[in-house]
């Protein structure tokens, strides 16, 4: 089966867990397997910012190779800024299928520790919660599952070292969980990017 790396514009991750509001898009359920390995898109470097009507939301993006960072500025309340990925599923006629996973990290208040999470299919097997590991010599980071709305969403606290191996991790991870029927799903991450898009999400607080 092979995976795309895609840098993809959707609800804020971090904003949804804290506000248990539903995603703007749920990855599709049903995909299973174990790979290795990621698809790279063309890296890209470009910003966007865009503003509503009075009172919306300011929304600003920017990518970086594999990543996309994305900040919200609620009128009256602090910006939440997150670096994320989603990995979509390549269809067979090459064309990229529904997501199967977002992977956002960031900081929910200036002062605030470092936060993994991720958004996966409605119908996991929840118990086993998820593990993303930044290299193949890494410990894996266990992520717990909160709660499941349109998918299912598990984060964690990254400690120091969780933080210190992604802040160097530059290759492919991986994120793996078992669906429903208990069968191993292993997606993989890249890193490629993944240092810089941090930096930018931690600063635009």
């Amino acid at each position: 089966m092979t995976w795309t790396v895609k840098r993809r514009v959707g609800a804020m991750l971090l904003g949804v867990i804290v506000a248990t509001a539903p995603a703007a898009a749920a990855p599709e359920t049903g995909r299973e397997g174990k790979t290795a390995g990621a698809v790279s898109q063309t890296s890209g470097s470009t910003q966007a910012t865009g503003a509503g009507e009075d009172g919306d939301p300011q929304v600003t993006t920017a990518t970086y190779q594999d990543w996309l960072v994305r900040c919200v500025a609620p009128p009256s309340k602090a910006k939440l800024c997150e670096a994320t990925q989603t990995i979509q599923v390549q269809g067979q006629s090459g064309q990229p299928g529904g997501p199967i996973a977002v992977l956002a990290l960031g900081r929910l208040a200036a002062d605030a520790p470092l936060r993994v999470a991720v958004q996966l299919p409605a119908g996991v097997w929840l118990p086993a919660g998820a593990k993303l590991q930044v290299s193949e010599k890494a410990k894996p980071a266990g992520l717990e599952f909160k709660r499941c709305l349109q998918g299912c969403f598990a984060e964690v606290e990254a400690d120091r070292e969780l933080e210190l191996s992604l802040r160097t991790a530059s290759g492919n991870g991986s994120l793996t969980f078992e669906d429903g029927t208990r069968r191993a799903v292993s997606v993989p991450i890249s890193f490629r990017g993944f240092a810089a898009a941090l930096d930018a999400a931690l600063k635009g607080r």
